[in-house]
C-alpha cells in the first residue's frame, strides 16, 4: 500500500505519446516567412527549393524577366526534352498546366497561383482555351491533398477533372502527359499510350508519367445524300 494512489499519475519526466508525436512532427517541418511550412526532408543541406540546372533551354527569352520562385515537387528541366517524343510536338507548343516553377519561355504556362508568374492565371479544371487548340498538354499537379494545402495553398484538383479538361483543349490526335503518384484512367475520348516510372533519386518516392492520346475525329466517307 506504500505506492497506492500514485500509480495513475505519470512521472514528470515521462512524456505522453501525444507530446512526443507533436514534437517529432514539428522537427520534421520548416516554417516559412508567410506562416506556411514544408517538410524538412525536402531540403538538401538547407538549400531552398530550385529546379536542377539541367538542359536549360529558351534562356534568351528569360533574360531580364522576373522568374517564378522555386517550389518543391518540380521535375528536372531535362525531363521535358525527354518527354517531347511522346508528346509529339515542338517544345514551345506544350501547354503546361500547374506549371509551378517553370521559367518564362517554356511553352504556355498556366497556374492557379499568381506567385508562379504564369502566362495565364487559371484553374487547370477550367482552362481559358478553346476546344482542340493545344498541340499537347503536360500536367504536373499537387499529388495529394496534403501537398496542395501545405506546399501550395490551393485545393486538391482531382486527376479525373484535370484530364477531362486537358482532353477538351488538346487537338484530335494530340497527347496529354500526366505526372502524378497515380496512374489515372484515360479521360473520355482518349486512350492510354504509355506509362513510365520517374525517380528523382534515392530516398524519393516514385512518380508515374502517363501519356494519353485524344481520339481522331471521324471523317465522313462517300458523297452527301
Amino acid at each position: 500500500m506504500k505506492h497506492a494512489g500514485k500509480r495513475d499519475v505519470p512521472h514528470q519526466r515521462v512524456k505522453t505519446v501525444e507530446h512526443l508525436t507533436e514534437t517529432a512532427r514539428a522537427k520534421r517541418r520548416v516554417q516559412m516567412a508567410n506562416g506556411k511550412s514544408f517538410p524538412a526532408q525536402s531540403l538538401s543541406r538547407g538549400v531552398a527549393p530550385r529546379r536542377p540546372p539541367i538542359c536549360m533551354l529558351f534562356e534568351d527569352l528569360a533574360q531580364g524577366a522576373a522568374q517564378p520562385t522555386g517550389v518543391f515537387g518540380m521535375y528536372p528541366a531535362a525531363l521535358i526534352g525527354k518527354l517531347l517524343p511522346w508528346l509529339r510536338c515542338a517544345r514551345h507548343e506544350v501547354l503546361h498546366v500547374c506549371s509551378g516553377g517553370l521559367p518564362r519561355g517554356e511553352g504556355l504556362r498556366i497556374d492557379l497561383r499568381p506567385a508562379a508568374l504564369p502566362d495565364a492565371v487559371a484553374d487547370g479544371r477550367a482552362l481559358p482555351i478553346r476546344d482542340g487548340a493545344a498541340a499537347a498538354v503536360l500536367i504536373d499537379p499537387p499529388y495529394s491533398k496534403y501537398y496542395a494545402r501545405e506546399l501550395y495553398g490551393v485545393d486538391y484538383p482531382l486527376p479525373s477533372h484535370l484530364l477531362r479538361e486537358a482532353a477538351r483543349v488538346v487537338r484530335p490526335g494530340g497527347r496529354i502527359g500526366f505526372v502524378h503518384y497515380l496512374v489515372a484512367n484515360p479521360p473520355p475520348g482518349c486512350h492510354h499510350v504509355k506509362t513510365f516510372g520517374l525517380s528523382m533519386g534515392f530516398g524519393y518516392p516514385m512518380r508515374a508519367v502517363t501519356f494519353y492520346e485524344r481520339e481522331q475525329d471521324e471523317l465522313p466517307l462517300g458523297g452527301s445524300t
